[in-house]
């Protein structure tokens, strides 16, 4: 069994595995990218494709972030590729703790509101509900716009 070790930036060696999660069948929340968006995004100096590894090396999950104004990152996805072992929790507070070290001032993503189990992942580590919105393709389906400032977490 692999257990999260550490955060490593994704290179274009990793697409393969990033889209293999994103067209998992258990990922219906995620949306996919062909490969040539994640290349350009991964040469964007805005974009932050990371990949949770293990003690040996393997990939374990990947995240992706954007930085839409200064100090302000929106969170697009983070996905594990085995679950309810604690990789993801341990693989998002690594993430977390390298944006609050960086200088950034808030974390915000949006999630599905039917997806319970996201949102109490992601209030579990203290991102707080703050309002929602129809989605822009599908107006009857809801998202839930969390954020977590990490000016909070830097003044503790």
């Amino acid at each position: 069994m692999s257990r999260f070790h550490k955060l490593r930036k994704a290179t274009t060696d990793d697409i393969f595995f990033i889209r293999a999660l994103e067209m998992d069948p258990a990922n219906v929340f995620v949306h996919c990218w062909d490969e040539e968006t994640h290349r350009k995004n991964i040469a964007d100096p805005l974009f932050h494709y990371l990949i949770a590894e293990g003690i040996q090396g393997t990939a374990l999950g990947y995240a992706i972030l954007v930085e839409n104004e200064s100090g302000i990152v929106e969170w697009r996805r983070i996905i594990v590729a085995r679950r309810d072992d604690g990789i993801g929790s341990a693989f998002m507070q690594a993430v977390i703790d390298a944006f609050t070290g960086d200088g950034a001032s808030m974390l915000w993503l949006d999630v599905y509101e039917e997806n319970q189990r996201a949102r109490h992942v992601y209030s579990s580590k203290g991102f707080k509900e703050v309002r929602t919105e129809p989605l822009a393709s599908d107006p009857s389906v809801t998202l839930v716009i969390m954020e977590l400032p990490l000016s909070s977490i830097n003044a503790t």
